[in-house]
C-alpha cells in the first residue's frame, strides 16, 4: 500500500519565468568580463600545449603497449625454446622419450607452435609441430650470421617473412652442455597477438584512423597495422612522413622521434615513433593535426562567444539577484542535509519561479520516491530472507523478480546430484537428548547449505539426517560435476572443525557418507498447485542415493560418469557394484580428498 501524495508531490512543477542562469549571468558577467577575457585567452594557450602533450602521451602509451607486447612475445618464445633445448641436452632421456616429451611441450606451449632442431653446423635435423601446421617450414640451414649472434647473445632473431600467408619472425637459441654448444632450436613465431593488439589499440585510442598505428621492421616493411591486409602483405612504410628522412640503420632500441610533419598526401600530422628493445623494429603512432587539435579550435570559438555574451548582458542587478538567490539556496541546502539523514518525510518550499523552484519540487518528488523505494526494498529483503531458508539464491531471485516459472512440470537437463547422509544417525539419537541432536543437525545443515550455495548448487531437500543437492539447475553450469565434488570435499574438510566442537560439547562426532552421480534428469516444479517443490526426478537421482547408502564414513563415492565429467580430481577404483533395479553392474570410484 502506497502513501497518498501530498499537494506538493501531486502539483505540477512551477514554470520558469526568471531563469537562474539569467540571475547569475547578470552578476557574473558584470564583475568578470575583463578577467574572463584574460582567463579565456590564457586557457586557449595552455590548452594548446596540454592537447599537444596529451596527444603525444596517448601515442607513447600506445607505442609502449605495442613494444611491451612484442618484447613479451619474443621473451616467451625464447624461454620456451630454452626449455626445449634443455630437453635435448638431457642425457638421462632416450630418443623416444625425448621426442614424446617435446611433442607434449609444443602442444602445451602458447608461445611456440612448432620447433626445429639443428646440429652444431646449422643443418636442420628434425621438426616437431602441432597438427595442421604442415605449411610452416623452418629453413633447412641456420644462417652463419644468426649462429654467430646466438653464440654471442645466446638467442637471435631473423627478418620477418611470410609463411603460409602470415608474417612470422624466426627466433632461435642454442643447446648447451656446460659451456659447449651442441645444437640449436628455432621456431617461426607468428605475430597474430601483436596484430590483434595493434587493431584494438587503433580502434580504442584512435577511432580507426588510417595509418594511426603500425609496426615496421628495419627494412621499413609493415609487420603489424590497423589494416590487417597491410601487415599480411608486408607492405612498405617508406611513405610515412615521420620516417622520411630517417636512416634505417638508426632504427633500433634507442630510436625515438616525435613531432609534427606532413604525410605523403601533404596533410599535416602529429606522430611519434619508438624503437623496440628486442627487435630492430619501430612502432609508429600518428594522427592528423586537424583531429589532434580539434578541441583547441572549439575552445577558441567558445571563449569568443562567452566573452561577447558576457559583455552584452552585463547589468547592475547582480547584487540584488544574488540576495534573492541565496535564501532559497540555503533552504535547499538544509533540505539536502535532511535527505542525507534519510528524513524522507520532510519537504521544502521555494517560490522563486525559476530553476530553484523546479529543483525544490524535484527534490520533494525524489524524497517521496526514496521513501517508497526503501519500503519496497525492506519488503523484498524480508521476502528474500524468508525464501532463502527454503530455496537457493538463484530461485529466490527469480521468484522476487517474477521471472520464475511457477507452473507444475519440468524439462530434461544434465545435472549432478549429491546425497550427503550422517553415518550412524540412530546410535547418535540414542546417545544424545533430542534437543542436542536437533542442534547438531541444524549446525551441520547450515554449513552444508552455505557450501552448496557457495559452489553454485541448489539444496533440493532435507531427508531426515540427509541433504540432497544438485548442480546445473536452475542456473546452468558447464562444470556442474566439478562444483559438486568441490562442495563434497569442503563438507568433509569443515566436518573436522565441527567435530572438534561437538566432541567438546556433546562427546560425539559426526561422519558423512556422500554419493555423487551426474546425468540427465527431469528438473522442475513437482507437487500440487498449492504445494510444490523444485526438484530433480529420474534414474540418475536414484543412483546417487544408492551410492550414498553404499559409501563408507567420510567417503565420496562417484560413478564413471562423474570421473569423466570432472577429470581433475584424484580417484581410487572402488570396483564394480550391482545396484538394485539395474541389470548391469556399474564401476564406482572413491574421490581422494
Amino acid at each position: 500500500m502506497t502513501d497518498r501524495p501530498d499537494d506538493t508531490e501531486a502539483s505540477p512543477p512551477p514554470k520558469t519565468r526568471f531563469p537562474i542562469g539569467l540571475k547569475l549571468g547578470l552578476l557574473a558577467t558584470l564583475l568578470a568580463v575583463a578577467p574572463l577575457s584574460i582567463v579565456g585567452f590564457v586557457l586557449i594557450d595552455v590548452n594548446a600545449d596540454a592537447v599537444e602533450s596529451l596527444s603525444r602521451e596517448v601515442q607513447l602509451l600506445a607505442l609502449e603497449d605495442i613494444t611491451r607486447t612484442v618484447d613479451q612475445e619474443i621473451v616467451d618464445a625464447q624461454d620456451a625454446l630454452d626449455m626445449m633445448g634443455s630437453l635435448f641436452a638431457d642425457p638421462s632421456l632416450d630418443d623416444g622419450t625425448r621426442m614424446t616429451v617435446l611433442r607434449a611441450m609444443v602442444t602445451g606451449q602458447e608461445a611456440v607452435d612448432h620447433v626445429a632442431l639443428y646440429d652444431v653446423e646449422g643443418r636442420r635435423v628434425a621438426v616437431v609441430a602441432e597438427e595442421g601446421l604442415d605449411h610452416i617450414q623452418p629453413p633447412e640451414t641456420l644462417p652463419e650470421a644468426m649462429r654467430a649472434q646466438i653464440e654471442q647473445l645466446h638467442a637471435a632473431t631473423g627478418p620477418v617473412a611470410l609463411h603460409g600467408g602470415e608474417p612470422r619472425v624466426p627466433v632461435a637459441v642454442r643447446i648447451r652442455v656446460g659451456e659447449r654448444t651442441t645444437g640449436y632450436v628455432l621456431s617461426l613465431i607468428d605475430l597474430e597477438d601483436v596484430q590483434r593488439r595493434v587493431e584494438r589499440l587503433a580502434d580504442g585510442h584512435f577511432n580507426g584512423i588510417d595509418d594511426a598505428l603500425l609496426l615496421v621492421d628495419r627494412d621499413l616493411r609493415t609487420v603489424a597495422h590497423a589494416d590487417r591486409e597491410r601487415a599480411i602483405s608486408l607492405s612498405s612504410a617508406q611513405d610515412q612522413g615521420i620516417l622520411r628522412d630517417v636512416d634505417p640503420a638508426l632504427l633500433g632500441p634507442r630510436f625515438s622521434q616525435s613531432g609534427e610533419y606532413e604525410a605523403a598526401d601533404g596533410a599535416p600530422m602529429l606522430g611519434s615513433a619508438v624503437g623496440l628493445t628486442t627487435q630492430p623494429w619501430t612502432a609508429i603512432a600518428q594522427v592528423p593535426q586537424s583531429i589532434a587539435y580539434a578541441s583547441i579550435s572549439r575552445m577558441t570559438r567558445i571563449v569568443f562567444l562567452v566573452v561577447a555574451i558576457a559583455i552584452v548582458t552585463a547589468l547592475l542587478l547582480g547584487l540584488l539577484m544574488a540576495r534573492r538567490i541565496s535564501a532559497p539556496l540555503r533552504r535547499l541546502t538544509d533540505y539536502a542535509r535532511q535527505l542525507a539523514e534519510r528524513r524522507f518525510d520532510a519537504r521544502v518550499k521555494v517560490s522563486t519561479s525559476d530553476e530553484l523552484a523546479v529543483l525544490a519540487h524535484s527534490m520533494n518528488r525524489a524524497a517521496a520516491d526514496l521513501r517508497a523505494s526503501e519500503e519496497q526494498l525492506a519488503r523484498e529483503a524480508a521476502i528474500r530472507g524468508d525464501l532463502g531458508r527454503y530455496l537457493s539464491p538463484d530461485i529466490v531471485d527469480q521468484i522476487v523478480r517474477r521471472e520464475a516459472d511457477m507452473d507444475l512440470g519440468g524439462r530434461r537437463r544434465p545435472v549432478t546430484v549429491m546425497f550427503a547422509d550422517v553415518v550412524g544417525f540412530t546410535p547418535l539419537t540414542e546417545q544424545l537428548d533430542p534437543e542436542h541432536v536437533v542442534t547438531i543437525l541444524n549446525e551441520l545443515f547450515t554449513i552444508q547449505t552455505d557450501i552448496i550455495f557457495r559452489h553454485g548448487g541448489t539444496v533440493d531437500k532435507f531427508i531426515g539426517d540427509c541433504v540432497m543437492a544438485m548442480w546445473g539447475a536452475p542456473r546452468e553450469h558447464p562444470d556442474h560435476a566439478r562444483r559438486a565434488l568441490d562442495a563434497a570435499e569442503d563438507m568433509l574438510s569443515w566436518l573436522e572443525t565441527g567435530n572438534e566442537r561437538w566432541e567438546q560439547q556433546y562427546g560425539v562426532t559426526v561422519q558423512l557418507a556422500i554419493g555423487v552421480h551426474t546425468g540427465v534428469a527431469v528438473v522442475g516444479n513437482i507437487g500440487s498447485e498449492k504445494r510444490m517443490e523444485y526438484t530433480a526426478i529420474g534414474d540418475m537421482v536414484n543412483v546417487a542415493a544408492r551410492l550414498e547408502a553404499m559409501a563408507r564414513p567420510n567417503q565420496i563415492l562417484v560413478t564413471e560418469d562423474v570421473r569423466r565429467a570432472a577429470p581433475d580430481f584424484d580417484y581410487a577404483d572402488a570396483a564394480e557394484h550391482s545396484l538394485a533395479g539395474r541389470e548391469q553392474p556399474i564401476r564406482l570410484y572413491e574421490v581422494q580428498w
